[in-house]
Parts: structure tokens; C-alpha cells; sequence
């Protein structure tokens, strides 16, 4: 049986919430090593979180693996391509499958399930909802005709596989050559690297907050907040029981009051009565993207994909084709 672990990274302005999703991961999972792989943190923030987790996680300065990394990083900071230097850490050597995720995704479900997925491919991921109706990645990155596109807030790598075809370093230099192209950074690097090299991911486990048809809180083995965040002010897409999750973790820790505002009810009702009315904007402008996002269908385009992530498959091309939005 294979070796699996799960990590985390995070520089210092997301390192509280990388605890917190590390907490979660503890209290719904069969045992798993876990780590956080950090820069930048402060010592009353690492301290805070050693008492928090105890021993169920290891942490792992790697600020020295990307000192001299020249890549485009943008708002998100440099942190964000931590995760492309999995294949460098030895603390990670003697693992065959390895989950990332990223700080603000919350899991429902034991993570160990995921873990143990069977993997024929280098990495394992899910479809970026947005790629469905926004194809204008395949205009700014060289892939082949209707390459599908995966989200990175969730994934799985084959180690074996991963290592010995150099596909993280590759991903790294693809990165530092192309910043031009790479305006979702890592995210794009990744996804020109492993093009049709992944595996379908269950989307149930990389469940996004979209306002088109949202499958259900309770429904998620792991919620992606992909729009507000349980810590903004305007907290967008975040339902009122996973805010509830949030502030009892936080709670007896410092970073409690992040989690104080209420879940933004006004807001999410306006931004979804706004997608009801993508139809008809997109009838008076022509708009290729509107047409097909509002015949978006989250529930059939889980059950479609969820059904080639039991079969094993590698992600399709025209993944838009194949869940009728074309």
C-alpha cells in the first residue's frame, strides 16, 4: 500500500488559516503525517500554533528553496510556489502520494480517503468550474486544441511519477521563463507541465464557491472558498455553518476575532440574483462566456465528472463539450 501524506503552504499573512484547515484535516481524518510548509511566519504565530495542533503536524521553514526563485508572483507573493517544490524536500522522500491544499479549503471528509485513491496518472485534480465557460487559457498558455484545465487548490501527486518525469521542476522553470503567460502563476505553470498527465479528481473534493447552482456545504467532502473568505469582511459564499467551524477552532487562539462578521446573507442573495439574469444579458450581448455559464449545471457536471473520477480516467479534452455547454 502506498506511503501518503498531506501539506499546507503558507507564508505569514495565511499561516493562521493553514492551521486552522490543519485542524480540521485532524478532527475529521484517519490518522495521515501532516505538514505546513511556511515562510515568513511570525515566532508568537508559530507558537500559537504548535499549542494548537500539538504533534499533529510538522513544520517546515522553506523560505531558503525560494530565496533566489524569479518567478512572477504578483498579489499573492511568493509563496504561492511553494507547493512546486514538493519533489526538493527530503522530509517528503519517503512518500508515494502526497495531498496538497490550500489554506482555505475546509474538509468535510476523512482526507486519508483521498490519500488513498488509486493514481495511474503523475497528479490527480479537478476541473476549474470557470474553465467550463471561460476558455481564454487556452488562448494565453501553449496547449493542445481544447485542453481542459484543472484547479489547483486541491490536488494529489504521484511521486514516482512525478519525480522521475521532473515534472515540478519544470513547472518551476516554466514559471521563471513564461511570467508573461502565467497570470494565475503556479496554477498555470502546473497546468501547461502535467497537460494530459492528470487524473479526473472527484469534484466533491474541490468544491468552489461559484453562485452558479453551488453544490451544498454539506454536500463537499472539502470546500474551496474560492470567493470570500471566512476571514473577510465580507465573508461571500461562505455559508453560515462552516463560519460556525471557523470560530470554534479559533476560538481559545488570537486570531478569534478574524472570524467575528456574520456570513454575508445580502450579498450572496444579490450576487446570485445577478447570475439569474446571465441569459438575458448574454441574449442582447453576444457574450460566448454568459451563454455558456448560464446553463451552467453544478449538480450534473458533479455527477458527469464524479462518475470519470470512479473510472479512472484522464481528464477529457472539450471537458465543456462533454457536460453540454457547447
Amino acid at each position: 500500500m502506498s506511503k501518503s501524506c498531506y501539506f499546507f503552504a503558507t507564508d505569514g499573512n495565511y499561516f493562521p488559516y493553514a492551521c486552522l484547515a490543519a485542524l480540521r484535516v485532524a478532527a475529521v481524518s484517519d490518522p495521515i503525517d501532516g505538514f505546513i510548509l511556511q515562510m515568513g511566519v511570525s515566532h508568537s504565530d508559530i507558537e500559537t500554533a504548535r499549542k494548537l495542533l500539538g504533534g499533529r503536524i510538522t513544520f517546515i521553514d522553506v523560505s531558503t528553496y525560494l530565496s533566489d526563485f524569479a518567478a512572477n508572483n504578483g498579489r499573492l507573493g511568493l509563496s504561492t510556489y511553494i507547493r512546486l517544490f514538493a519533489d526538493q524536500l527530503p522530509e517528503f522522500a519517503s512518500y508515494d502520494h502526497i495531498v496538497y491544499a490550500d489554506s482555505d479549503v475546509l474538509f468535510n471528509r476523512s482526507i486519508t480517503d483521498l490519500a488513498n485513491t488509486d493514481l495511474k496518472a503523475p497528479l490527480l485534480a479537478a476541473h476549474d468550474i470557470p474553465s467550463y465557460f471561460d476558455m481564454t487559457y487556452r488562448r494565453r498558455l501553449p496547449l493542445r486544441p481544447g485542453a481542459p484545465k484543472f484547479n489547483a487548490g486541491v490536488l494529489m501527486f504521484n511521486m514516482s511519477l512525478v519525480r522521475s518525469g521532473g515534472l515540478l521542476a519544470s513547472s518551476r522553470q516554466f514559471a521563471v521563463d513564461h511570467p508573461d503567460m502565467c497570470q494565475a502563476f503556479d496554477q498555470d505553470a502546473l497546468n501547461v507541465v502535467f497537460e494530459g498527465q492528470w487524473q479526473t479528481m472527484h469534484p466533491a473534493w474541490n468544491v468552489m464557491t461559484n453562485f452558479s447552482g453551488q453544490i451544498p456545504f454539506h454536500q463537499a467532502y472539502a470546500r474551496h472558498f474560492s470567493w470570500g473568505k471566512p476571514w473577510s469582511d465580507k465573508p461571500l459564499g461562505v455559508e453560515p455553518e462552516a463560519l460556525a467551524i471557523y470560530r470554534e477552532m479559533a476560538r481559545a487562539t488570537p486570531w478569534s476575532s478574524r472570524f467575528d462578521r456574520p456570513a454575508s446573507h445580502l450579498d450572496n442573495f444579490i450576487k446570485r440574483l445577478g447570475r439569474k439574469f446571465d441569459p438575458l444579458v448574454s441574449l442582447l450581448t453576444h457574450d460566448e462566456k454568459l451563454k455558456r455559464r448560464s446553463r451552467f449545471d453544478a449538480a450534473k457536471t458533479n455527477d458527469l465528472f464524479a462518475s470519470h473520477a470512479d473510472q479512472e480516467l484522464l481528464a477529457v479534452q472539450y471537458p465543456e463539450k462533454a457536460a453540454g455547454y457547447v
